[in-house]
């Protein structure tokens, strides 16, 4: 299994940043992947974060993945705890379940701000244009395994 963070970023401007960060269960960074796009809700951004991080998975090759998110609706949603009202974040719900439907198994898992310090960072980075990606390669899981020093 691979821990993927992700975060959405909006601001006053015409355009919003999601970031995905992978990492191994022994906390090996596998991946990174951000986007620019074009305004939305702070909600709608963080389910773009999430879509996001579930195309790293894809091509990271997992069949089960964790998203942690510092979104309490996003991870409530997608846990069924909350209804989806919004007929915008519901499009967003749908496809992030579609999304999910790929994977083995796919958990969601809220964590406070305070621990997703990387995947906002870059999220902030792409809303102004600056995206990155580390291009993962499918053996990337298993060659995390790995000790450090092979």
């Amino acid at each position: 299994m691979i821990s993927i963070h992700v975060d959405g970023a909006v601001s006053g401007t015409q355009f919003a940043g999601a970031a995905a960060v992978a990492r191994s269960a022994d906390g090996f960074f596998l991946g990174w992947l951000s986007r620019q796009f074009p305004a939305m809700t702070n909600n709608e951004a963080e389910y773009q974060a999430a879509l996001l991080g579930l195309l790293l998975a894809r091509q990271l090759g997992t069949s089960v993945v964790e998203i942690v998110s510092d979104s309490e609706v996003v991870v409530r949603q997608m846990q069924g705890q909350s209804r989806v009202l919004s007929q915008r974040l519901r499009q967003l719900h749908q496809e992030t379940c579609a999304s999910s439907a790929q994977f083995r198994k796919v958990t969601f898992r809220h964590v406070p701000r305070e621990e997703n310090h990387l995947a906002d960072a870059l999220a902030t980075e792409a809303l102004l244009g600056r995206t990155v990606a580390m291009r993962p390669k499918a053996t990337a899981v298993s060659a995390s395994k790995r000790s450090w020093w092979s």
